[in-house]
């Protein structure tokens, strides 16, 4: 039975995504947002979760944000707990400006949580700072080295997480929007997998609707040391 619904970003209340679509939630694009929320439907106990992110809090791609999301960012991913098999949660890399623990720490959760093959990832993979429509920052890496980085790191991540539903976020779509800017149809770029020189085990949709195998949602929080890296507890 389909009960859940994931999206990048509808609106800034998942709990009102949930209530409209009469299913759970679970979006992205807030970073600031790390929350399990619950509401009734008739007889039904609805929830919705926000995962917020896993970007580099120092990175110029971070840095830009920080003056228009106005709540701290909230590191950490997150699991939907089914006696059928647990989920993983990713949300909002922003590669290649990722936390440099990142992939470690989703690699941790997988197995302490005994996740299943297909993760779930709910979008802005990809930073594309340098195509952004906001001011880049200065010392942000160029363009042609960005979208080098993205692709090498996109591809370990792909070799971690080889069946993944994604649901594109607006970072993601900065290519298909700027062409669209100039004049031309966004169908003239590649799939993101041919983009990124991917395998075509990554299924990116708008939004996705699924059966979540009567699950529970839990936050799993990156916490950092005093030096910003990841404390190795999940």
């Amino acid at each position: 039975m389909i009960d859940t619904l994931m999206c990048h970003s509808i609106s800034s209340s998942t709990k009102n995504n949930a209530m409209k679509s009469s299913l759970n939630s679970i979006q992205g694009h807030f970073h600031g947002e790390f929350a399990v929320q619950y509401y009734a439907d008739t007889e039904i106990l609805r929830w919705s979760m926000t995962v917020g992110c896993l970007i580099d809090l120092h990175s110029p791609a971070a840095r830009y944000g920080a003056r228009i999301v106005l709540r701290r960012p909230v590191l950490g991913c997150g699991v939907i707990l089914s006696d059928e098999g647990n989920t993983l949660v990713i949300s909002d890399l922003h590669i290649p400006y990722t936390h440099q623990d990142s992939f470690d720490f989703l690699w941790q959760v997988k197995n302490a949580y005994d996740c299943n093959d297909l993760t779930l990832n709910v979008g802005d993979v990809f930073d594309h700072h340098r195509g952004s429509y906001h001011e880049s920052e200065p010392d942000a890496l160029d363009a042609e080295t960005e979208y080098s980085e993205t692709k090498k790191k996109a591809g370990e991540l792909q070799e971690m997480f080889p069946e993944m539903v994604i649901t594109t976020g607006n970072h993601d779509e900065i290519p298909r929007r700027k062409l669209k800017s100039v004049g031309l149809p966004p169908n003239m770029l590649s799939d993101f997998n041919v983009l990124y020189g991917l395998k075509p085990s990554w299924d990116w949709l708008d939004h996705y609707k699924f059966d979540s195998k009567k699950g529970e949602p839990l936050l799993i929080p990156m916490a950092l040391n005093k030096r910003g890296r990841w404390n190795k507890r999940v």
